[in-house]
Formats: C-alpha cells, sequence, structure tokens
C-alpha cells in the first residue's frame, strides 16, 4: 500500500470529503481497523484565490512545488491536488514535481471513455471552465465539452467562491445551476461534469435527468485504486493510469460549444 500525498484546503468542505472517501471505501475492502495512510498538506486557500484572480499561474505553481516538496518529505509516494482549478498550472509543475501526480481530469476523462461518452457539459470555477485542462484532456479522447454562457459562468463562479468554500447551500442557487444543465441539455450533451470538488454539495442526481460526473468521487475513487496497487518499476500514476495533457486555448470568443474541434 503506497502512502497517500494529499494537497487539500482548496476548499477545507471538498478535502473532509475526499478524506471520508478514502478512508470509508479502503476500510469496505480491507474491514477491520484499517484505514490508509494519508498525509495531508492543507493550503490556504485565499493566497491562491487571488493568484487565480490575477491569472498568475506561475504562482500557483510555485505554492504547489513547495506543497509536493513537503509531501515528498514526509514521505508520501505520490500525490494528489484536491482541486480542479489549480489543475491550470499543472503543465508547469508536472517535470518539476517531486512525486507522481494523479490528476482529476485525467480520472475523469478515464470514467468518460469507459462510459462511452462524446459529449459532456462541465462546470465548475471560471478557470476551470474556461483555460481548457479538462477540454483538450477530454479532446484528445475524442469527447466534445459544453460550457454555459459567460453570465452563467460568472455566476457559477461566484456561488462556488462566495457560498459553496463556506458550506453554504442556497436553494436559489440550486435552481441556478438546474438551469444551466436544461439549456446545455438542449445543446445534447449526454452527461454533466461537475468540475468543481464542491459542487456535488449542491447539485444531485435527482436534480437532473443527466447523469452526474463527480470529480471528487472519481478522483478520490482513482487514488484509492493507485495507492493499493502493488509497487512496480517507474510506477506513477501518470504511465500505469492516465495519459496527462495540459492546455489553455484563447477564450477570447464564447466558449459555449468548446468541443474537440475547437481546440486542437
Amino acid at each position: 500500500m503506497k502512502r497517500i500525498g494529499l494537497i487539500g484546503g482548496l476548499s477545507p468542505e471538498s478535502t473532509v470529503h475526499y478524506y471520508q472517501i478514502l478512508c470509508r471505501e479502503y476500510n469496505r475492502r480491507v474491514g477491520g481497523l484499517n484505514f490508509p495512510e494519508i498525509t495531508i498538506e492543507s493550503l490556504n486557500l485565499q493566497s491562491l484565490v487571488t493568484l487565480f484572480e490575477k491569472n498568475n499561474w506561475e504562482g500557483v505553481a510555485a505554492i504547489l512545488l513547495t506543497a509536493l516538496s513537503r509531501l515528498h518529505e514526509a514521505g508520501a509516494d505520490f500525490a494528489a491536488i484536491l482541486a480542479n482549478t489549480p489543475h491550470n498550472a499543472y503543465d508547469q509543475i508536472r517535470d518539476a514535481a517531486p512525486l507522481p501526480i494523479l490528476t482529476i481530469m485525467d480520472a475523469t476523462a478515464a470514467a468518460l471513455k469507459k462510459d462511452h461518452r462524446q459529449k459532456v457539459a462541465l462546470l465548475g470555477t471560471k478557470p476551470t471552465m474556461e483555460f481548457g485542462f479538462f477540454q483538450k484532456t477530454f479532446a484528445a479522447m475524442g469527447i466534445e465539452t459544453c460550457v454555459p454562457d459567460a453570465a452563467q459562468r460568472t455566476e457559477l463562479d461566484r456561488i462556488v467562491w462566495e457560498e459553496l468554500s463556506y458550506g453554504i447551500l442556497e436553494p436559489a442557487s440550486r435552481n441556478a445551476m438546474k438551469q444551466m444543465i436544461d439549456d446545455l441539455e438542449k445543446q445534447g450533451v449526454e452527461a454533466v461534469i461537475l468540475g468543481c470538488t464542491e459542487l456535488s454539495l449542491l447539485i444531485r442526481e435527482s436534480d437532473t435527468r443527466l447523469p452526474l460526473y463527480d470529480t471528487t468521487q472519481i478522483h478520490a475513487e482513482a487514488i484509492l485504486e493507485f495507492a493499493m496497487q502493488e509497487p512496480r518499476a517507474k510506477d506513477s500514476p501518470s504511465a500505469e493510469l492516465f495519459s496527462p495533457v495540459c492546455y489553455m486555448p484563447d477564450f477570447s470568443e464564447e466558449p459555449q460549444n468548446s468541443g474537440s474541434q475547437d481546440l486542437s
């Protein structure tokens, strides 16, 4: 069993959810009082949000690399970043990281491919919806991605940072999110990606006719699967499970239908 390294605090709400999934699922499989060995490096979310707002991904990368170094020093065998938005900096940390990183976009893409999804909706913060790290990964697997319109992206971003990150669940925000999903369903999407680790707190399967892919649940399960694999030479989540890519397209144009043909 590999020691799991987690970069959390992004937000505390989602970090708790990850921890519960990892511990409960491992215990379900193994039994007794067995739980996985986990080291958590909990960051100050405000320091990262300030950098997100300035599109300062070099600054984000520096913070993440420091956190990864601490996890490495603490004995972690691999790492995962417990939020979607910081993955915008993944391309800048991948080669410099002292640990293998199991990414949220590759875990999600693998789940979509397994279910033969071809066109999906992506919901999350504005950087997640607009900077393309999910879209490029999906496009490489032949999956088209749609996002809400500009006004809806702004509102969803507000909901995440002003409400969900504090554990606040507003009925009006749930209704707004349901409307976004209804609008995207009219564009022919087959499923909805909850591309923010707090969104599963707000929206549920019963709120929509479309299947939901909760990136928190998917990522946590992938983390545990990798941790439970027998060690191999040059063992890494990138080599063993996924083929990670990171891309930041120009979103000066409206990205309402940002399928693979738009991100080549």
